[in-house]
């Protein structure tokens, strides 16, 4: 048996209220645009590589977000393979007696979303399983770790020539991550199963549509962020303290209303075509762990930010973190 490291790229609708989006976004929320994948030797070395790009049929027009951090765009996947074109070109490569191995649960979701999508259940798949996960139980990691934090862990430095986000690339990176566990045969022990993607969620939460700034600390400022409302009763709150940076993209608060106690307050931005800030509010009521967890991150956010100030005299500018984000949030049910 051997083992293939597969890694995937992906592109999601530029907008949700597209047409598109609302004909198929509750089948297919993103539209796989690259397979990469990497056959290993019997030292687990990389022995065989393989890309294949993917044409888009549902979302034509590629997000601008995954064509800067692939670099893949209409022009590059014109004349590309269809997905069920392009997954049969890779389990030819494949072979037989393989198995597959990916960097968490979200590549596995999003290809199984595109196969029963597209009508390719005859196309048979070897099983997968997470590196990433048995990577983080090996160094004791309480959270998931990324790749590039596994690479910097583990001492390997990426490639001048090969950067992060192109399927092949983000490929060769794993595999050369695997070989460094102690037992690579242990990641037999963690099968994955693709998780549901959903195209809504629906719960009692009040989310306002995007609204477009110039910058993030414009819409920080603004009073979409400052003066949210309670989603149950509409009233203005007061934010109990300054948001938290969760990541580039995600800030959260937490305000209270006097009818129904503390609200939780979700702050999300994209980049639009021209550069603009989109920023989207989301509520809902607090539990008391969000509330302990909201308060305690802000504590912990001010001391950073002291030591940040003290050793580089300016803080980072959110606007250029946005810009070169990692976005991952996946819609799982």
């Amino acid at each position: 048996m051997t083992y293939i490291v597969l890694d995937l790229e992906w592109n999601q609708p530029v907008s949700y209220q597209s047409r598109t989006y609302r004909e198929v976004g509750d089948k297919l929320i993103f539209e796989m645009i690259q397979i990469g994948a990497v056959r290993l030797g019997p030292d687990l070395t990389p022995a065989e590589a393989i890309s294949i790009p993917i044409a888009p049929t549902h979302y034509l027009r590629i997000h601008p977000r995954i064509r800067r951090m692939t670099g893949l765009d209409s022009e590059k996947l014109a004349g590309a393979p269809h997905f069920r074109e392009a997954l049969e070109q890779f389990t030819a490569w494949c072979g037989e007696d393989y198995t597959l191995l990916t960097w968490g649960c979200d590549d596995i979701s999003v290809l199984y979303q595109n196969i029963e999508f597209f009508k390719c259940e005859d196309i048979p798949l070897a099983p997968l399983c997470d590196i990433q996960k048995l990577f983080s139980e090996v160094h004791n990691m309480k959270d998931r770790s990324g790749l590039k934090t596994a690479m910097e862990l583990t001492g390997i430095v990426p490639a001048e020539t090969m950067a992060f986000h192109n399927a092949l690339y983000d490929a060769w990176y794993t595999a050369l991550v695997f070989k460094t566990l102690p037992d690579p045969s242990a990641v037999l022990n963690y099968p994955q199963k693709p998780r549901k993607l959903i195209h809504d969620r629906k719960n009692a939460r009040e989310k306002t549509q995007g609204e477009t700034f110039d910058t993030v600390r414009e819409a920080l400022e603004s009073d979409t962020a400052i003066h949210p409302v309670c989603p149950r009763c509409g009233r203005v709150l007061v934010l109990d303290g300054e948001y938290i940076k969760q990541s580039a993209d995600k800030y959260i608060a937490v305000a209270k209303c006097k009818n129904h106690g503390r609200i939780l307050i979700r702050l999300r931005f994209r980049i639009d075509d021209d550069g603009k800030k989109i920023l989207t509010r989301t509520t809902a009521p607090a539990t008391g762990a969000n509330v302990a967890y909201v308060h305690t991150k802000q504590l912990q956010m001010r001391e950073r930010q002291a030591r940040y100030l003290e050793e580089h005299g300016a803080l980072p500018d959110p606007d250029e973190e946005l810009l070169n984000a990692e976005v991952s949030s996946m819609p799982f049910d």
